[in-house]
């Protein structure tokens, strides 16, 4: 067997270590190999190649349960393929998390001042809602009502950073759609907008304010997707939300957003008889 050598040897010249050479035995990745009459393992250039194999799909970062899988089927070019697409996938994935990531960071590292408890990351759900409306859309948004924008964006900031028991991001992103299919409720909506950019220099016992109120509540009734936001917190958790909140609305407008809340769970007489 001049074409044999020990796995001390083995594991020299393959990169390994005895421990990793007997797991993948013990896995079944490496076959066992021929023993010499004193019961030494012998390796050769089957299992030379196949640790080669093992050690370029690792390099692709594929685990160990798939490189069994691929070299179960090693022939079958289409099991690799799935694999390594697979794979493909997972990689693209992973680099569009980091990239995410570095920016943030980078965005971080502009300001002069770093602080984590402001909301300087945009959210993921008020991103998506700014796709689907389209820039168009958005840059008006911008125009007519800067400071609500503002607000909203910093909302939904706080949405996504916690589990608040419903699921605000299909509601919006729901509302989203409607609003893209019909710019007239859009354009309502803008309007509302407007006036509830006002109430940040109003009393929270402004009459205005429960008017207004009621007027945005029959903006969201007129609308087939007024369901979705007629669900309630439970009282801990909605005072938690209300706490929080107060921190990005005046006190007109954290009362404006329980009024409305109220009149959707109540079906309150908007009409005010």
């Amino acid at each position: 067997m001049e074409n044999r050598i020990k796995i001390s040897d083995f594991a020299k010249l393959t990169g390994s270590t005895l421990k990793t050479i007997i797991y993948y035995q013990n896995i079944g990745l490496l076959q066992e190999p021929a023993r010499s009459r004193g019961g030494y393992r012998l390796y050769g250039p089957a299992e030379l190649t196949r640790m080669q194999l093992i050690k370029r799909l690792k390099s692709l970062g594929l685990d160990l349960k798939r490189i069994k899988e691929i070299l179960g089927d090693i022939h079958d070019s289409r099991t690799l393929s799935e694999v390594l697409q697979s794979l493909k996938t997972e990689l693209m994935n992973e680099k569009k998390t980091i990239e995410e990531r570095v920016a943030k960071i980078e965005l971080l590292l502009s300001q002069d001042t770093v602080h984590l408890d402001e909301n300087t990351f945009e959210s993921p759900s008020f991103q998506m809602v700014k796709d689907i409306l389209g820039q168009e859309q958005i840059d008006n948004y911008i125009q007519t009502s800067p400071e609500v924008y503002e607000q909203q964006r910093k909302l939904f900031g706080i949405l996504d950073d916690f589990q608040w028991g419903q699921d605000y991001r299909e509601t919006f992103l729901s509302f989203a759609e409607y609003f893209k299919s019909h710019p007239d409720k859009f354009q309502m909506a803008l309007d509302s907008a407007k006036r509830l950019a006002r109430l940040d220099q109003m009393s929270e016992d402004d009459p205005e304010v429960e008017a207004l109120a009621r007027d945005t509540v029959k903006i969201m009734k007129s609308m087939p997707l007024s369901e979705g936001v007629n669900q309630s917190l439970s009282k801990a958790m909605e005072s938690l939300f209300n706490s929080i909140v107060s921190g990005v609305l005046s006190p007109a407008r954290m009362k404006h957003k329980q009024l409305v809340e109220q009149y959707l769970r109540e079906g309150s007489d908007l009409n005010g008889k």
